[in-house]
């Protein structure tokens, strides 16, 4: 008799204790969950783009073709206290060249365009923000008779250019995270699109 108590008693302090048990393992909410939002992020948004490695192309060049090109992001971007893109984040675009000739009496010019496009950056939770930007650079080729030999220049974005890309579209839900940093100033001497350069 005095066992079956025993054993009563220890079933019911287990069961007691189950309820603290569970609450001990699943514990709070982590803090950074918190931090996220959804917000709506207003057209021709500025995204400083880093070109992290020299885009080249040669004067000579070949006929038109297009490829794949990815950098990133200069610096946070801080839109009305949240950060909607990261340092580092993936920006993704494509060059597209053409190759033209020009054949006069005494010599030949080859023109190369190289026209840099950015199409989107995905942001450091993974959502995708559409871009817009376009700049066309020319190289060349001159030779013959009266150019004393072939001469010949590169199109090239640099390394260490930042593009002055913008989004595209209003985005209705973006995940951002909550700050108190304000603003960081735009890079001087940005990369501006042809949109700009045919302004001024």
């Amino acid at each position: 008799m005095r066992y079956q108590r025993e054993c009563f008693l220890l079933a019911a302090l287990t069961t007691l204790s189950l309820p603290n048990t569970a609450l001990s393992q699943t514990g709070p909410p982590a803090a950074s969950s918190s931090a996220i939002n959804t917000v709506a992020l207003p057209r021709h948004t500025i995204i400083p783009i880093l070109i992290d490695k020299d885009i080249r192309v040669g004067g000579a060049g070949q006929n038109q073709q297009t490829k794949t090109i990815k950098v990133q992001v200069a610096q946070d971007v801080v839109v009305d206290g949240v950060v909607i893109a990261k340092k580092g984040d993936l920006a993704e675009g494509h060059l597209t060249t053409e190759r033209n000739v020009t054949r006069r009496y005494f010599s030949t010019d080859v023109s190369q365009e190289a026209a840099l496009d950015i199409d989107d950056v995905v942001n450091f939770c993974g959502d995708t923000i559409h871009m817009q930007f376009e700049r066309t650079f020319v190289g060349g080729v001159r030779a013959g008779f009266m150019s004393l030999g072939a001469h010949a220049h590169d199109a090239v974005f640099g390394k260490g250019s930042v593009l002055k890309a913008q989004s595209d579209r209003v985005e209705k839900s973006v995940c951002a995270e909550k700050t108190t940093a304000t603003p960081l100033p735009l890079p001087t001497n940005m990369v501006v699109p042809d949109e700009e350069v045919d302004k001024n």
